[in-house]
C-alpha cells in the first residue's frame, strides 16, 4: 500500500511539473473603472515555459464579442520565474467589445513544437483560460458616431490663402485627424463641404494605422480641392467631430474651423471703389437699398418651398438656363447652373449628384479632356434624363 501511494505522488507530481512547465494566460491591464462599449481593453498574453521551444504559433480565434489588434511584434526573453529558469513569451492586444454586458475573452492556443529527451520532437498546444469583464453601455446621450479615443488631434492646413485666391485659383484644404487607442475603421467619415456657390472635390481619404505597446494609432487624411464659382467671398461652416476621452471620462469635440474663400480681386475692387456719400445723395442712396431689398425678396422668393406646377416650371427654367451656359461652353457657369438645379431632387443620392456634375468638375479643374463642349452637352442630357423620368421635372 505505501509503495502505491509513493508511486501515485510521484506521478502526480510529475504530471504538475509538465502543466507547470508550459503555462500561458492573458492578463488585463489594471483600470479603475470598467471599459465603455467600444473602448480599448489592453492585454498582454504571457507564456512560460522551462522546454525547448523549436516553433511556435500563436491562434486567436474569431470572437462574437470582441474584434482584437495585435500590438507589435512578439517578445522573447530568459529570466527565473519562482526562482527557475524559464523561457518567457509576451504578446501585446488590444480588445473592442462590440456590446455591453458581462462578456468572455475566449482561450487562446499556442501552438508549440517542444524537443524533449533524445532531441524527440512534438507538438503540443498550451490555452489560456477565459476571462471574464463587464462592459458598461456608451452614454445614453453619445453622439451617433461613437468613438471613445485616449487623444484626438486635429491640424488644418491650406496650400494658399483662400481668403485672396487669384482669379480662376483654387485652393486644396488638408486636414488630418490623428486618434489614440483607435483602429482605422473607427475613424469618422469624411465630412461635405459643399455649398451652392462653392466647386469642391475631394480625392480619396488617407488612412494609416501604427501600432504601439500601450494601443494603436491610427490616422486618417482628408484633402479638398476648393474654388468659388463665382470667386465672389464665402464663408466655409465650421465641422464638429464629437468623441469620448477615455482618460477623463468625459465627452469632447474637435472642430474643423470655419473658413472664408474667395478672389482677391473682388476685396481689392471694392476697397478701390469705396468713397463716402455726399449729403445731398440720400436720395440715390435710399433708390439703391429698396432696389437691393427688392432682389433679396425675389431671390428668397425663389427659395421658399414649393409644390406640384411650380416646383416643375422652377425646374424648367433652371434647365432652360444651364442649356444656355452649356452652349455657350462656359464650364465654371454650367457647374453653377447644374448646381443649384441638382439641390432640389430629394431622390438624388450624393454619389449619383457628383457623378452628374464630373465633367464640369474634371473641365474646372484641368483634367484634359479633348471635347470639353461636348462633355458638357453629355452632362446637361444625363442631367435632364435624369429630372424627367422621375417625373420632378
Amino acid at each position: 500500500m505505501r509503495t502505491l501511494l509513493l508511486l501515485l505522488f510521484m506521478a502526480g507530481s510529475a504530471l504538475a511539473q509538465d502543466r507547470d512547465a508550459l503555462r500561458l494566460e492573458l492578463i488585463l491591464d489594471p483600470r479603475a473603472v470598467a471599459p465603455l462599449e467600444g473602448e480599448m481593453v489592453l492585454a498582454t498574453l504571457r507564456g512560460t515555459y522551462r522546454q525547448t521551444i523549436a516553433r511556435e504559433e500563436v491562434k486567436l480565434r474569431p470572437m462574437t464579442d470582441f474584434d482584437w489588434v495585435r500590438l507589435g511584434l512578439d517578445s522573447w526573453i530568459d529570466a527565473r520565474v519562482e526562482g527557475r529558469a524559464a523561457r518567457v513569451f509576451e504578446r501585446r492586444l488590444a480588445f473592442y467589445p462590440r456590446r455591453s454586458g458581462h462578456l468572455e475573452i475566449l482561450p487562446i492556443a499556442h501552438t508549440l513544437e517542444v524537443i524533449g529527451a533524445a532531441g524527440k520532437r512534438k507538438t503540443v498546444i498550451v490555452r489560456s483560460e477565459p476571462v471574464a469583464l463587464t462592459v458598461r453601455p456608451r452614454p445614453a446621450d453619445a453622439a451617433q458616431h461613437w468613438l471613445p479615443l485616449r487623444a484626438l488631434e486635429i491640424s488644418d492646413s491650406w496650400d494658399t490663402d483662400p481668403a485672396r485666391l487669384a482669379d480662376g485659383q483654387s485652393a486644396t484644404r488638408r486636414v488630418v485627424l490623428r486618434g489614440f487607442g483607435a483602429t482605422p475603421e473607427m475613424m469618422p467619415q469624411q465630412p461635405s463641404l459643399r455649398q451652392p456657390w462653392l466647386i469642391s472635390f475631394a480625392p480619396p481619404e488617407e488612412r494609416n494605422f501604427q501600432v504601439t505597446p500601450e494601443g494603436p494609432v491610427s490616422t486618417v487624411v482628408w484633402t479638398w480641392k476648393l474654388r468659388p464659382v463665382t470667386g465672389e467671398p464665402g464663408v466655409i461652416p465650421s465641422v464638429t467631430i464629437p468623441w469620448f476621452d477615455t482618460g477623463s471620462r468625459t465627452p469632447e469635440t474637435a472642430t474643423l474651423p470655419m473658413a472664408s474663400i474667395g478672389y482677391a480681386s473682388f476685396a481689392d475692387n471694392g476697397a478701390s471703389g469705396w468713397r463716402s456719400l455726399p449729403a445731398t445723395s440720400w436720395p440715390l442712396w435710399l433708390l439703391s437699398s429698396l432696389s437691393a431689398m427688392l432682389v433679396v425678396a425675389l431671390t428668397l422668393r425663389d427659395r421658399v418651398p414649393v409644390s406640384g406646377l411650380r416646383r416643375k416650371w422652377r425646374r424648367r427654367i433652371l434647365l432652360r438656363r444651364l442649356r444656355r451656359r452649356v452652349r455657350a461652353g462656359d464650364a465654371a457657369g454650367s457647374r453653377q447652373a447644374a448646381s443649384h438645379l441638382l439641390e432640389g431632387p430629394p431622390f438624388l443620392g450624393e454619389r449619383q449628384r457628383l457623378e452628374l456634375l464630373r465633367p464640369a468638375d474634371d473641365a474646372l479643374y484641368g483634367k484634359p479632356l479633348r471635347d470639353v463642349p461636348g462633355r458638357l452637352d453629355l452632362m446637361y442630357n444625363q442631367i435632364r434624363k435624369t429630372i424627367l423620368h422621375s417625373g420632378q421635372g
